[in-house]
């Protein structure tokens, strides 16, 4: 007697051929949204299918490798069928997740240019101060496509893995022996013109798959960390550019001497978008005003775009190592002198005031015990809410300082003030007129970023315009020292097409302003040639004061006689490049990629023509410059490392 009782349910098992393929539709799908939809014209369609089809060639390999992978582990639990059913839940899983992730990069590269990694994930990890920049993404569309694809994957895959009923005709055989013969040709294909013709091109890293990058780079920092691989020889004499220089009375533009000092950094903040340097945009009519009474330095540099390594930098005036590691939560008791330092024993007092949050990757514990009589963020200079994530705005750091200022006026001293509204998401202070900066055209790549930015600035001077007319109410002009300078610039897709701050090293991102204001030295203003650096400032101010500086200190005065004429300055975010300025040359070495980019700035102020190709020789020479600076920078941070071990060793012997 037969029983009509329902078996046990079937457990759903994926194909591995429709994971595989419904896993490369959306990563192909999501580099054709990368690249947009082509023009109306003929020759617009064959490159939108040529640039779609080499920056999808290693996303289609993933998912082919992501195919053979289920199809091994599910032929392995095939004998068990609750284990192969539980293999296929991951299998699915993953690959939903995996489209997920393939989605968000491509947000995240319209940014970053560069697919997420290791060190970008770390660099991001403090999301209390993230999360503005991260929010200003999140798009209706970016949300729903977020949800919506994986799902429709999802479904995909079951739709395609229920059993078919009969054999598959002839032709549908052709078609799919057809479809899997053109992957590996489409990622041979792919593979040869990213190395060859497409290898020059600034957004090459969109050819990289996300998948792939971000697993690699977990496999490098296990291993150690990937390290720059510059292997020249140079002449040993190149390491004198980095010996400090004491000041000379002969190297001082005047005789008087100021007793007061602030050092104003700007975040966020390049040469490109201020009309102190001649941008077409008016974002700076004070500090425009106020160049008649100052030097302005149009060849400066930030030495790499993070802010925390740019603070060690100008803080201690040493080269940060070439490393996309945060030096204040890597190494927060990294030893050395700060100008607070040198000046609270002269009977100075000091202050590190700003508008910022300084619980950010640990730049709270790096100012302790830095010769900073106060260390001041936005919790304790105002009980207003914060406009970001981030931080608040200026006009109360301004105020700030000038109730520091008056607190009292019997001693000099020295602030160090660090502005924060200029920072992406580039928010305005609350009640801040908003000015139209393209209301005359034409409009740039990035008008909304951009915009929202170049109203930071003119926010950022209309409060410097507020601090020199304090100074001068106060009758402090005659003896105080202003030094403006940037932490690093910010980059809006041109003249390159890079965003945000710290991935390459065009000018738009490098390039700081750099002003000393002072009315009794700078009388009817000028703008020397010196080419200089974050270190430098330090040696500077000291060296106008005429105060020794401290020989850990590597910089140099920018007035110090046969100071050498360069800068150097590097870029670890996702290839390792490493730079140098010297007279008009500007010359660039990719050392991840073994590629090398030479411009003439003064003939190619937009980098457009790289001629490293007909000048070797300069390119030789510049790169054993770069190599001297890797080995010089090596060594410090390997003699600091070993000063901080003994230290800690001693603290925990005396416990």
């Amino acid at each position: 007697m037969t029983s009509d009782a329902p078996g046990p349910p079937s457990r759903f098992v994926p194909a591995p051929v429709a994971l595989g393929a419904w896993l490369a539709v959306p990563l192909v799908g999501a580099k054709a949204v990368h690249w947009g939809w082509p023009g109306a014209r003929w020759g617009d369609w064959l490159d939108w299918f040529r640039d779609v089809g080499v920056s999808a060639h290693a996303d289609v390999a993933f998912a082919a490798v992501f195919g053979l992978v289920a199809f091994v582990l599910l032929r392995l639990a095939s004998r068990w069928p609750r284990l192969q059913a539980a293999v296929g839940a991951v299998l699915v899983a993953s690959s939903a997740f995996s489209v997920f992730y393939a989605v968000a990069s491509i947000q995240m590269f319209a940014f970053l240019r560069s697919p997420l990694t290791y060190p970008l994930l770390y660099l991001a990890g403090d999301m209390k101060s993230m999360r503005s920049s991260i929010g200003s993404f999140l798009s209706p569309v970016l949300v729903a496509a977020l949800v919506l694809v994986p799902l429709l994957h999802v479904l995909a895959v079951r739709l395609s893995s229920r059993p078919r009923q009969g054999r598959p005709g002839r032709v549908h055989r052709a078609f799919r022996v057809a479809v899997l013969a053109s992957i590996p040709v489409w990622i041979v294909w792919g593979a040869h013109m990213a190395d060859g013709r497409w290898s020059d091109r600034p957004d090459l890293l969109i050819a990289e798959s996300p998948h792939w990058e971000f697993v690699s780079s977990l496999v490098d920092e296990a291993r150690g960390g990937a390290m720059p691989i510059l292997s020249d020889s140079f002449p040993r004499e190149h390491l004198s550019d980095f010996n400090p220089l004491a000041p000379t009375a002969g190297s001082l533009p005047r005789t008087a001497r100021p007793r007061n000092v602030l050092l104003v950094v700007l975040e966020s903040t390049g040469t490109r978008y201020l009309s102190l340097y001649g941008s077409r945009y008016p974002t700076t009519p004070n500090l425009v005003a106020e160049s008649g009474h100052a030097l302005v330095y149009d060849s400066f540099y930030s030495h790499v775009g993070l802010t925390a390594n740019s603070l060690a930098a100008l803080g201690l005036s040493v080269y940060p190592y070439m490393t996309w590691r945060e030096y204040t939560q890597e190494y927060p008791d990294f030893p050395g002198s700060t100008l607070a330092d040198v000046l609270r024993p002269r009977g100075y007092r000091t202050a590190f005031l700003t508008s910022s949050f300084l619980d950010y990757v640990g730049i709270d514990r790096f100012l302790q015990n830095r010769g900073f009589d106060e260390v001041r963020d936005w919790p304790s200079i105002s009980k207003k809410e914060a406009t970001s994530s981030w931080g608040g705005d200026e006009a109360v750091l301004i105020d700030q300082t000038l109730e520091w200022i008056d607190r009292d006026r019997e001693r000099p001293f020295f602030g160090l003030l660090w502005t924060q509204q200029s920072h992406h998401p580039y928010d305005p202070a609350p009640g801040q007129p908003l000015v139209d900066f393209f209301e005359r055209g034409p409009l740039p790549p990035d008008d909304w970023d951009l915009g929202r930015h170049l109203n930071t600035l003119a926010e950022v001077d209309r409060q410097l315009g507020r601090l020199f007319a304090g100074l001068r109410e106060r009758g402090l002009d005659k003896d105080t020292l202003v030094v403006v300078t940037g932490d690093h610039g910010e980059c809006f897709g041109s003249p390159h097409r890079t965003w945000g701050h710290g991935f390459r090293l065009y000018q738009e991102g490098i390039n700081v302003p750099m002003m000393l204001w002072s009315p009794a030295l700078f009388e009817g203003g000028g703008r020397p040639g010196t080419i200089g650096g974050h270190v430098d400032v330090n040696p500077t101010i000291l060296d106008l004061l005429g105060v020794p500086v401290p020989a850990s200190w590597e910089g140099r005065s920018l007035f110090a006689p046969g100071r050498p004429p360069r800068a150097y300055f590097y870029a670890a975010n996702d290839d390792y490049l490493l730079g140098i300025r010297e007279g008009p040359f500007k010359y660039v070495y990719n050392a991840t990629r073994g590629r090398e980019e030479l411009y003439d700035l003064v003939k190619d102020p937009d980098e457009q023509t790289n001629i490293a190709a007909s000048q070797p020789a300069r390119c030789r020479d510049l790169r054993q410059r770069l190599a001297a600076w890797k080995h010089h920078a090596a060594g410090t941070l390997e003699r600091a490392r070993k000063g901080m071990s003994s230290v800690a060793q001693g603290r925990r012997a005396s416990r």
